[in-house]
């Protein structure tokens, strides 16, 4: 009896495995899972027949927001099918996979290896489009995520790692010249001016005809004052701020940062001044009038319309007593 039951048995079992394969579906087991959305799911590590179908496959978890599945299916089309057609694209979803979890700096990552790896993708332009996205998003004080878990370390400093791989990847697209302009700013919100000048620098000599140059050429002397705080200071800063900002004044008369310019330059010709009337003072102290006149001589001639241009006169006057 026992041995009929058995027979029956494996004849059930056959008979269930006939009607399995003749509906296209695999033999039961608890990793396959089936819906109308997916299809049949198969074990982990299992992938389609073709990349095409993997594809259509990833795409699916990804419209219905199951990212992270989403991801291990892209993934696993890059693995099996790493030099089809449909590679690209899956590379390009990982990255919108980490930008829709919000892990922008992964995403970044992501995209940037989609055109380096696939130079002639036809995502090119909408990529560095979402890379400009990203780095204004740091640039502005977003904070990263940090192993892809809560979004704690700001990221100013990724903005720059942003910007500069633009122009590294597409200096002539559209985004380009806005990458360039961004990367010194992004230098100049880190407090590297001198990489924040050589950004700007670079925009004016890359895109002469960019309507940007103005305002590149203003950040420049922005950025050539910030390192000098007293007057007693190097001055080479200032000076290097004044030729710039004398050279926007007259070459950008209409730009909408004129006004501020002229603002800025009144302010630097004051720090100048006050400069010249220290070291004056140095020497008149060390009785050597004939150096502490030239000084003062100095801030009459070129900074007459200086509040120090009084003081240096009255000096005058005392060192150069009437007869």
């Amino acid at each position: 009896m026992n041995r009929l039951t058995d027979k029956y048995r494996q004849t059930g079992i056959l008979l269930m495995g006939f009607i399995f394969s003749l509906c296209g579906a695999p033999l039961a087991s608890a990793e396959w899972v089936w819906s109308p959305q997916t299809g049949w799911i198969g074990p982990g590590g299992a992938v389609k027949d073709n990349p095409e179908d993997q594809l259509t496959f990833a795409q699916a978890f990804f419209e219905n927001q199951e990212y992270d599945r989403a991801r291990r299916e892209f993934q696993k089309l890059l693995k099996a099918y790493q030099a089809a057609k449909q590679a690209p694209e899956a590379q390009y979803y990982l990255g919108r996979c980490a930008e829709e979890s919000g892990d922008y700096y992964k995403a970044f990552l992501e995209y940037r290896k989609t055109i380096q790896t696939y130079p002639s993708t036809q995502r090119f332009d909408e990529i560095l489009e979402r890379e400009y996205r990203i780095g204004n998003a740091f640039l502005e004080g977003k904070k990263r995520k940090l192993f892809g878990k809560v979004a704690l370390i700001p990221a100013r400093d990724k903005a720059v790692e942003v910007f500069q791989a633009m122009v590294d990847d597409g200096p002539f697209g559209e985004y380009g010249q806005l990458a360039q302009y961004n990367l010194g700013l992004a230098h100049m919100a880190l407090q590297d001016y001198e990489f924040a000048v050589n950004a700007f620098e670079q925009l004016i000599l890359r895109y002469a005809e960019s309507p940007l140059v103005d305002d590149a050429r203003f950040q420049i002397a922005l950025a050539s004052l910030k390192g000098t705080f007293k007057s007693g200071y190097d001055q080479s800063p200032t000076d290097t701020a004044i030729r710039e900002m004398e050279v926007f004044v007259e070459s950008y008369p209409e730009s909408d940062l004129a006004n501020e310019a002229k603002t800025r330059l009144t302010e630097l010709y004051e720090r100048r001044a006050a400069h010249e009337f220290e070291v004056g003072q140095f020497y008149e102290h060390r009785r050597h009038p004939l150096s502490a006149k030239l000084y003062y001589e100095t801030i009459v001639e070129r900074y007459t319309h200086t509040s120090w241009a009084t003081q240096a006169m009255a000096r005058l006057d005392v060192l150069n007593p009437s007869p």
